[in-house]
């Protein structure tokens, strides 16, 4: 049974694990940007925050401008320069900018696609207390301490969150193409945790993993997951040579040499007529791991057809394989809009 494959360049990875007695392979797949009308609004520019003492709009632009997608930066960013200067220009004030109507004038002008704009407020606490504490300055070995020193220990904490309002304008429309709220906070104990942030450390963290996580809704990413391997194949007539290479290209994609299995696989594949579930299983994972997608599918497929009964990490295979090649098509649409 031939089954030849065409090679793609893979947007797919692999590492290899292992858990109890399962071995796993690491798959790295591609998914969607969850805000996917920011695919078509990659030129795009970040407004001065109201309130924003921490800084966060100039960190959201530092993430988009850095961001990359296989090497490629996937947002244009414009320049707040030109921004700044448009506005002193239309004598308006960068907190004008939380009215779509005035963002999308502003935008228009500075030849942007999308404009984000927000408001923030963050606080810290610092306090303390003491805590009781003590331990043992005589012990005698048969009647264990019989002295103890007590005393107490000052104990600092810190308490501090950030919010943001953070809204993107649709420059063409004026509309809102995203708008939502994100909040994080921190919370440490010195006494539970040791060192622990001061309030600037802790609200400039806070307004990092804000800046972080928003960027990361507006831009396809990669996911990664385990799947588990069939260590043996199933089939009655198998020769001990037959054995031995499946057992090798396992080795070899803990390896990761995923070609050499590759090829191990396709001759087994055709020696059995397809008809081993494992093996097939086994080619779809590398397949797979490989971002040839369409192709694990086949695998799966034909695996799942010969199973005699229900098998967990075949079933699974085959509904994932389909809802991460609708992912994948999806990335890859985002991505090609220029």
């Amino acid at each position: 049974m031939k089954i030849k494959f065409k090679l793609l360049l893979p947007i797919f990875a692999v590492a290899w694990l292992v858990s109890g007695c399962s071995q796993k392979v690491q798959i790295k797949a591609l998914n969607p940007a969850e805000v996917g009308e920011m695919s078509n609004k990659k030129h795009i520019a970040v407004s001065h925050f109201r309130n924003d003492y921490v800084g966060l709009s100039g960190k959201i632009e530092s993430q988009l401008a850095k961001n990359k997608l296989d090497g490629k930066n996937y947002f244009t960013v414009l320049s707040r320069k030109d921004m700044d200067l448009v506005l002193k220009e239309q004598k308006l004030q960068s907190s004008e900018l939380l009215d779509e109507k005035t963002s999308a004038r502003v935008g228009k002008l500075i030849g942007a696609q999308a404009i984000i704009n927000g408001e923030v407020t963050a606080s810290g606490e610092a306090d303390y207390y003491y805590d009781d504490r003590k331990e043992c300055v005589k012990y005698i070995k048969d009647s264990g301490c019989v002295k103890w020193h007590y005393y107490k220990v000052r104990c600092d904490t810190m308490q501090a969150t950030v919010a943001a309002n953070l809204n993107i304008v649709n420059i063409e429309t004026g509309s809102l193409i995203y708008g939502d709220t994100l909040s994080r906070n921190y919370s440490a104990d010195s006494c539970r945790v040791g060192r622990i942030l001061s309030k600037d450390q802790a609200i400039n963290q806070l307004a990092s993993n804000i800046a972080d996580d928003f960027v990361y809704k507006l831009t396809p990413n990669y996911v990664y997951f385990s799947v588990v391997l069939l260590e043996d194949i199933e089939l009655d007539a198998v020769t001990d040579e037959q054995e031995q290479q499946f057992e090798n290209s396992l080795l070899y994609i803990k390896a990761g040499r995923m070609d050499r299995a590759d090829e191990i696989l396709s001759k087994l594949m055709d020696e059995f007529d397809g008809k081993s579930y494992v093996v097939a299983y086994t080619y779809g994972v590398v397949k797979e791991a490989g971002g040839q997608l369409d192709e694990a599918k086949q695998l799966y497929e034909i695996a799942d057809r010969e199973t005699p009964k229900p098998v967990e990490e075949v079933n699974r295979a085959v509904m994932r394989i389909n809802r991460y090649i609708d992912k994948r098509d999806e990335a890859k649409r985002q991505i090609s809009v220029k």
